[in-house]
């Protein structure tokens, strides 16, 4: 068997996955215990040993809460006033309110529970006050955080406080102060891998070091271990980010074979190293990160191979001697290696990026290609500029980071430039890979089964049925992927704290928005509408429906609006309620102009409409209805005139009712008892299930099975009120609430309906 060690390290990467899966990492080891045991919000006194600093908080491990119990994982402190300056590894005493990360309760949502149980980390402590600290502490790590400063600080002397911000991650993993809409920009763009330590911080500083040594005459072990030594010196420097842990240790697997006389086979060190990675930590493998730094060298080391034709030595007799041929040849030849080397990485890591992110820059391949071969001229110019004396070095990282940045603004306004099938699903995945490992088959079958001829290159009898099967099975792979899911109708009720947002999706493909703001949480546009859509591959909206003009229904709609154009999100229309005219302008003047520039950014007009009672229209087979307010109503009450909307979707049927209530229910209520509607499958409660809203005559009319609340957490209005859920309960009505697990996700396929939390749909 070739790469034994590699096919081992598979299958102990696969059984702990597996094992991951079960559970069965769940339990701590024995003798210790794990946080999620601590309750949330009460104040602790732990004590442990400081591992990580920031600016405004500090990071401590092997951790003891009242000196009898020790927990496995590390807690973030957050003082209240500036960080007290503690030398890593002293031991500390800290008290503080316990708090967990919050877990994702929406489709889409970045969880940052897993993300920071992937590094180990098991809440934060707030308000946090240091009340001992020891006097023994890590030297030498203490000294390379110093030394980290003064290099942090020598390159904002040299450059602007934005590109200082980027060097700053670039040479030294410090991302912090990286501005967020840059790296939103180079992640949109494909490129925002760049600002992390990677392969070529390590061939510049690692194997540079190595082979100045080894020109010296010195022998291999001691050149070795003095760049295995530098190496994890950086890694140390720089916090050890798994990039770098991966990086830093395939170059000491590959000098421990130098120093052994053992050949380096990149495939056999990355698997090695996975493997040791997730035996001492299984959480890795729902690190986003982990697997696209691992992914993405398995394409170099397994899918880059096969790509490349085999290429036999060129005599210049073959180009009549003409060496400007042969320097075109050459240029030509690079820059096809380079194409298919950002090639073989896309389709590894093209499914993790997909399950993380749900879209692939279309033009990142692209782009890359102009970045990557100015990346080792930036570092090396950038740790030139760390010298005393070598200053002007950096004007070189100015002038190509700008470019960088410029470059990222042309291809954001390009068309197509993202392709957002969505969150695929697991058996895609699975799919998906197994069409790749059988498109290198075939080119590993051509491979063997070719000879050389003259023009420099290998061929044979099948070489082009073989490429044409190959690339029809790699597109064949690439649309699994791209499978939508089956056509049903879905209404997801999203968990936007103390707010109201609702999206809805036919069987036909139309989707729609119904509100969407929250007065508890920020920029949840961004934050929670913009990445559902992402996640169930929604790049228009064929409308959205605005009930009335309140901060927690509005907010997010105007994010959205906001950042439609650089996400490449399409809205065709804003559907506002017909109130009279004289009052539109005032009510909805801030969101009218928002859809306005989003028309001129994406190059035609969101259409606005005016809905009022009776107004109705047909989606396939769905049927849409409003039911409230009348046409020309006053616009001086926007819970009164709040739009309420019914939708008969054959199989259930759903009521909106935004947040109307007094006078706006009543006539409500009539129109509902003029209509003969009732018998209501769903019934989103007005105003986030207030005292008074949604009475009984009501409850009485409708008789709704399931009732939606959306409302937040430990809210201050109370809602839901007691008095609310009695009635519920007392119309037979089963309660969905937002604050209690999360969005609500209710999908139907023919005549059988789902209604369930999306929590629960991801266990």
């Amino acid at each position: 068997m070739k790469r034994p060690l590699f096919a081992a390290a598979v299958v102990c990467v696969a059984f702990v996955w597996v094992r991951l899966a079960a559970g069965r990492y769940e339990n701590p080891p024995p003798g210790q215990a794990c946080m999620e045991s601590i309750q949330p919000g009460v104040s602790w006194c732990v004590t442990g040993q400081v591992c990580q600093k920031e600016e405004d908080k500090f990071w401590v491990t092997s951790v003891i809460v009242n000196e009898s119990i020790s927990y496995q994982q590390k807690l973030i402190c957050e003082p209240t006033d500036s960080s007290p300056d503690l030398p890593l590894g002293s031991r500390v005493t800290v008290s503080g309110i316990y708090t967990p990360f919050s877990g994702a309760t929406n489709p889409g949502e970045f969880d940052r529970e897993v993300y920071y149980r992937s590094l180990g980390v098991g809440g934060s402590l707030r308000e946090a006050e240091v009340l001992a600290a020891g006097k023994r502490y890590w030297k030498v790590r203490e000294t390379l955080y110093r030394f980290r400063l003064c290099l942090k600080e020598r390159l904002y002397g040299v450059l602007p406080e934005r590109e200082a911000a980027v060097m700053c991650a670039l040479l030294l993993g410090e991302k912090g102060d990286t501005d967020r809409e840059l790296k939103e920009l180079y992640k949109r763009n494909g490129i925002l891998h760049i600002l992390s330590i990677s392969s070529l911080h390590i061939t510049i500083i690692g194997m540079s070091l190595y082979r100045l040594l080894r020109r010296t005459g010195l022998p291999i072990v001691p050149c070795a271990l003095a760049g295995g030594t530098v190496l994890v010196l950086y890694g140390m420097m720089t916090g050890f980010s798994i990039s770098a842990c991966r990086a830093i240790g395939m170059y000491l697997i590959r000098m421990l074979g130098e120093i052994c006389g053992r050949t380096y086979d990149m495939l056999t060190a990355l698997g090695i190293l996975a493997a040791g990675m997730v035996l001492v930590n299984p959480y890795y493998l729902e690190n986003a990160g982990f697997l696209l730094s691992f992914s993405s060298v398995l394409g170099i080391g397994a899918v880059y191979p096969m790509l490349v034709p085999k290429e036999y030595p060129v005599r210049p007799k073959q180009y009549g001697e003409n060496p400007i041929l042969l320097v075109l040849r050459k240029m030509l030849q690079r820059l096809k290696y380079a194409i298919l080397a950002s090639l073989s990485i896309t389709l590894a890591t093209l499914p993790v990026q997909l399950w993380f992110y749900y879209e692939i820059p279309v033009w990142g391949i692209l782009i890359n290609l102009l970045v990557l071969p100015m990346m080792k001229p930036v570092l090396i110019t950038g740790f030139l500029s760390l010298l005393p004396g070598l200053g002007a070095a950096a004007a070189a990282d100015r002038l190509v980071l700008r470019w960088f940045e410029w470059l990222c603004r042309f291809f954001d306004h390009m068309p197509l430039g993202v392709w957002n099938p969505g969150k695929p699903k697991a058996w895609q995945i699975v799919v998906y890979y197994g069409g790749l490992a059988c498109a290198m088959l075939l080119l590993k079958r051509m491979r063997k089964h070719s000879k050389p001829v003259v023009a420099g290159k290998e061929s044979g009898p099948g070489r082009a049925a073989a490429g044409i099967m190959c690339t029809a099975v790699l597109s064949a792979a690439v649309l699994v992927l791209a499978i939508p899911p089956t056509a049903g109708n879905r209404v997801i009720f999203l968990d936007v704290g103390q707010g109201d947002c609702c999206l809805v999706q036919t069987a036909s493909g139309v989707t729609y928005l119904f509100d969407c703001g929250s007065s508890s949480r920020s920029q949840v546009g961004k934050y929670v509408l913009l990445p559902a859509l992402k996640y169930y591959g929604i790049r228009s909206l064929d409308g959205i429906f605005l009930s009335h003009p309140d901060t927690d229904h509005m907010s997010g709609i105007l994010e959205l609006l906001q950042l439609a154009g650089e996400n490449h999100l399409t809205v065709k229309q804003l559907i506002l309620p017909a109130v009279e005219e004289r009052a539109r302008e005032e009510a909805f003047g801030e969101l009218l102009a928002a859809a306005d520039g989003v028309g001129k950014d994406r190059g035609g007009d969101v259409r606005v409409a005016w809905l009022g009672a009776g107004d109705a229209w047909n989606c396939g087979e769905v049927h849409f209805l409003c039911l409230h307010p009348v046409a020309g109503c006053s616009g001086s009450e926007g819970n009164v005139y709040s739009e309420c909307i019914y939708a008969d979707f054959g199989s259930f049927s759903l009521l909106l009712t935004g947040d109307v209530e007094g006078a706006g229910e009543q006539a409500l209520l009539a129109e509902l008892q003029r209509r003969e509607l009732s018998d209501v499958t769903v019934l989103k409660t007005a105003h986030h299930g207030s005292r008074n809203s949604t009475p009984e005559q009501f409850l009485a009319q409708l008789r709704p099975r399931a009732a939606v609340i959306s409302c937040g957490q430990n809210n201050r209005y109370g809602h839901p009120h007691e008095e609310l859920l009695e009635r519920l309960e007392k119309a037979g009505s089963h309660v969905f609430r937002t604050d209690f697990s999360g969005a609500v996700v209710l999908e139907a396929e023919g005549e059988q309906v789902e209604m369930r939390y999306y929590t629960a749909l991801q266990d």
